[in-house]
């Protein structure tokens, strides 16, 4: 009943914190872009371009981690870079993450997972996931994507190792690949899959190639990477068979319905197919620049990140996100049972008419949800500018 309810309240979180531009919710994902520095000149990253000589110091990551897990919520931490890997205290950065009770996730590209004895220690780190690029079913893609000679075969050792040690081990994180899906590898899509599953990996994600990404709201489709109309028909031909792979086998993680990618590459999609929530994520860089989408609104270095969420800028930022009308289908942004008030009541009622919960515990659980819903109507009452944040 707990769980049921609280998954209501959560939900309710991020449709008022959207809906009001106030935050009640707390950052789902929370990202730190540890550095920007990489060993790799990938075709659709521009991260490397910008605060090379920048790198989050250790002792102002924990304390933003130690106020991460002072939230109380269900919360990711999620490392990225650059090449996260290039940091000599990334283990220690990942073990005081977990030590704190948060779910730790990083991605590389995974070049530097390459002895059996690194991957064992990636593997007994206490992550949750960890994810590496993937983005060709051969090294002639990959590589060209990726810009270096080599990376196919030191990504495809890196899943190897992990996959081998983990079974050694008997526990560790999720094995993920992430694919990012452009012009490039279009045709081998699919061939991804057989290769993944070969080499270990346990969860495959597809998302699609963006074009600015700091600043959803500014990109535009076009540019050397762009799936262009010509073929979109052989685009919708891999989804169909990547689908069909997924209703079978598993294996691909469809965090939406990949049917959306067309109609993001199309240009057709709208708000009413997909929208991003400006409270879902929050992103720290290696400067300590906090931000979600668009320029940023506070710094760790010189506040809390909590009170970075509740500045003016962060306020203009969110009512920015909320006037966008690209929808950029990046996931970290997507809370989907939260963008209706309808659809967050009937989700709740559906959970309770399916669960296993008695009749009376049904009824409890059903007071108690709606009983939530106080704190917000006391919000609009109680102040005509509830546009304005509070803390």
């Amino acid at each position: 009943m707990s769980n049921i309810v609280g998954e209501f309240q959560k939900n309710l979180d991020y449709y008022f914190s959207e809906a009001l531009n106030r935050p009640f919710a707390r950052p789902y994902w929370v990202f730190f872009s540890l550095l920007h520095k990489c060993n790799f000149n990938c075709q659709m990253c521009g991260v490397k371009k910008v605060l090379q000589d920048q790198e989050l110091d250790i002792n102002v990551l924990k304390k933003s981690l130690d106020e991460v897990a002072g939230w109380g919520t269900d919360c990711t931490v999620l490392f990225t870079g650059g090449e996260i890997f290039l940091r000599k205290d990334i283990f220690e950065i990942i073990c005081y993450s977990v030590s704190l009770g948060l779910k730790t996730e990083a991605v590389t590209n995974g070049s530097l997972i390459d002895t059996p004895q690194f991957a064992a220690r990636v593997i007994d780190s206490g992550l949750s996931n960890i994810a590496v690029s993937l983005d060709g079913a051969c090294a002639r893609t990959h590589d060209y994507i990726r810009g270096t000679e080599g990376a196919y075969s030191k990504a495809i050792r890196a899943l190897r190792f992990l996959s081998e040690e983990k079974k050694k081990a008997s526990h560790g994180p999720q094995i993920s690949a992430w694919v990012t899906m452009m012009k490039e590898n279009v045709h081998e899509l699919y061939d991804i899959i057989p290769l993944a599953r070969e080499v270990g990996v346990e969860c495959l994600v597809y998302h699609p190639v963006i074009v600015a990404q700091a600043d959803m709201q500014n990109t535009i489709k076009g540019g050397g990477l762009w799936i262009t109309p010509e073929l979109l028909g052989v685009f919708k031909s891999q989804v169909d068979r990547i689908v069909e792979y997924q209703k079978s086998s598993g294996l691909v993680a469809f965090l939406h319905d990949p049917y959306q990618w067309l109609g993001y590459f199309q240009g057709s999609l709208t708000k009413s197919d997909w929208k991003c929530n400006p409270f879902v994520f929050v992103d720290v860089g290696p400067d300590g620049a906090v931000r979600s989408c668009g320029p940023s609104f506070g710094n760790i270095k010189d506040m809390s990140l909590n009170d970075c969420l509740h500045t003016e800028s962060a306020r203009m930022a969110r009512e920015r996100m909320r006037a966008c009308d690209k929808p950029c289908l990046q996931t970290c942004w997507a809370r989907p049972g939260a963008d209706s008030l309808k659809m967050v009541v009937n989700d709740f009622v559906t959970a309770l008419d399916r669960s296993s919960l008695t009749k009376a515990e049904k009824r409890q659980a059903l007071e108690e949800g709606i009983g939530s819903m106080d704190k917000y109507e006391e919000v609009v009452l109680g102040d005509k500018h509830y546009g304005t944040p509070a803390k």
